[in-house]
């Protein structure tokens, strides 16, 4: 009987499948076969490595939207375009005091990526990649990497080498230690989350589609994890053991080591151990159990293997690639590749020698996310405005008008404790260190709120939780309208003036003049009740629509 994970990756290749756009060609064909769409691939239209990586990123989109005939939408406005890149850079909508002046996109983007809340906000985004958003070791872990500047191709060493033996590895376990009671659980997500593949449609059949994946790609892979088990809450790894399965047909194998359907590879000669020295192993690791101490890392371990196989050139950038598909996504709510867990060789991606140029790029820069995704926000495409009102929409992956994007919790937390504030604790002339002090408590208080506020995924819907927490929770209200903003306010002079400063706080824009009328008409029938009456209108911007997504 087919698994739900399994369907849920044949409804995706269907969908794949019968959309023209991702089919491959026939100069992706070897003897009648398909071949991997990146071998041979031709990256001569493209300009030189020394380029800037935005001025790839546009001539690849432009080369595209040209073939098509699409003129791209218009360019976002200066207001739109810092509230996007306050947004995506540190998570958070800009302060009245940034948004005071609209300089050059690229002096933005390089001072968002120069502060702290760069870092933080990175950091949670990786831990969302990788463990669903917990909350606990692993996030501080990452958190630490982040600020040191530890390679993706070093963090995923550490994750898979999963040994907390120092202050800093401290929670780096808790990626395998999680999955360690489920081998399939593990196999599939570092196959997804490191390597953008999902391979447990092939667990229990050969793929359908993927020609090269057989049963036994997948418990070839499954093999780099077989010997490894949870000890007193630590990760522990066998040197012996072997597993086997059986195919469709009922014959039962022992798979060899192999990466994604790569050639085996060779091992140390297996050798079972008498039941002596498993009696041994046994005690020893019961004796590690009660004194709750690390094992030893064994002297030849299959986990360290699997990290061997995945940073080898010949395994053709499966990990660069991932990464660069899932930072594309977060930016564009779409990736190069769809759907994200399916970045096999006959899933061509929307712009494949972009995509390889970009993968090479980031291992040729030592995994430099900054240089990745400062390329993506200067590009024009991500510039963008997200308006399109000519004619039906273009296909989401010409990307050649911007999609707006829900915020995640976080980002709507914090935004919301940022526009309620007084903007007079954000003035422009703080010192950075007291700026950074305020920002960061911010920070703090607005993840408090974010428990309340469901992570986006593929369509989004307002949770229950969400509309109920608006809805009835005098703690949202209190959230919104205790935040100094109303008091701010009521000592401005004029009406104009109370809602253009709750507009350009909130919102991070000035009024149109139809809000205006409406919010003065309002306003101005409430001249008793002046307070109540401008905590609506602080209260209908927070909860808008606008205010909910990144545009």
């Amino acid at each position: 009987m087919m698994n739900d994970t399994c369907f849920q990756s044949l409804i995706s290749r269907l969908v794949v499948l019968l959309s023209p756009l991702f089919l491959v060609p026939s100069s992706f064909c070897v003897g009648g076969e398909s071949a991997p769409w990146w071998i041979g691939l031709d990256d001569s239209s493209l300009p030189g490595r020394e380029e800037a990586v935005e001025v790839v990123i546009d001539h690849a989109l432009a080369q595209k939207l040209t073939d098509v005939g699409i003129a791209p939408a218009e360019p976002a406005s200066p207001e739109t375009l810092l509230r996007r890149l306050t947004l995506d850079l540190v998570g958070r909508i800009p302060t009245l005091a940034e948004s005071g002046e609209m300089p050059p996109a690229v002096e933005t983007a390089d001072r968002l990526l120069g502060e702290p809340g760069y870092e933080r906000f990175l950091a949670e985004e990786l831990n969302w990649l990788l463990l669903d958003g917990k909350n606990g070791d692993f996030r501080k872990f990452l958190q630490r990497a982040v600020a040191q500047e530890m390679r993706w191709d070093e963090i995923f060493t550490e994750v898979v080498t999963a040994r907390p033996d120092s202050e800093f590895r401290k929670g780096v376990d808790q990626f395998v230690r999680e999955r360690v009671q489920d081998q399939d659980k593990l196999t599939n997500d570092v196959s997804v989350r490191f390597f953008g593949v999902n391979v447990s449609c092939a667990q229990c059949h050969n793929h359908p589609y993927v020609k090269d994946w057989t049963q036994d790609t997948y418990y070839g892979m499954k093999s780099f994890f077989s010997r490894t088990f949870e000890n007193g809450g630590f990760v522990a790894e066998r040197e012996y053991g072997l597993i086997s399965y059986k195919t469709t047909e009922g014959e039962e194998r022992k798979p060899e080591l192999r990466f994604l359907g790569g050639p085996a590879l060779t091992e140390p000669e297996h050798r079972e151990p008498t039941d002596e020295e498993k009696k041994l192993e046994k005690a020893m690791f019961e004796d590690l159990k009660k004194k709750k101490e690390l094992p030893p890392a064994p002297n030849y371990g299959r986990r360290a293997r699997v990290i061997e196989a995945g940073l080898s050139g010949e395994n053709d950038d499966y990990l660069a690639r991932s990464l660069v598909n899932q930072v594309w996504n977060r930016f564009f709510e779409r990736g190069l590749v769809m759907p994200l867990d399916q970045m096999h060789g006959e899933n061509l991606p929307s712009h494949p020698v972009l995509l390889q140029w970009l993968a090479r790029d980031l291992v040729e820069h030592d995994y430099d996310l900054r240089r990745l995704i400062r390329g993506i926000v200067l590009s024009q495409a991500y510039q963008r405005s997200s308006s399109w009102e000519s004619s039906e929409r273009p296909d989401p992956e010409l990307f050649a008008v911007m999609t707006p994007r829900p915020l995640n919790p976080r980002q709507y937390g914090i935004s919301i404790k940022i526009g309620a504030a007084n903007p007079d604790y954000f003035p422009a002339n703080l010192t950075p260190e007291e700026w950074e002090k305020r920002i960061e408590q911010t920070e703090r208080n607005g993840e408090g709120m974010a428990r309340w506020f469901q992570r986006p995924g593929g369509t989004f819907h307002f949770s229950v939780d969400e509309a109920l927490y608006f809805s009835n929770s005098d703690d949202a209200r209190n959230q919104a309208l205790n935040g100094g903003l109303v008091s701010h306010l009521e000592g401005l002079k004029t009406v104009p003036e109370q809602i253009e400063s709750a507009y350009r706080s909130v919102l991070s824009r000035h009024p149109e003049q139809d809000e205006i009328d409406l919010f003065s008409q309002y306003l101005s029938a409430r001249t008793g009740q002046t307070k109540e009456a401008l905590g609506q209108m602080v209260w209908t911007l927070i909860t808008s629509s606008e205010m909910r997504f990144n545009h």
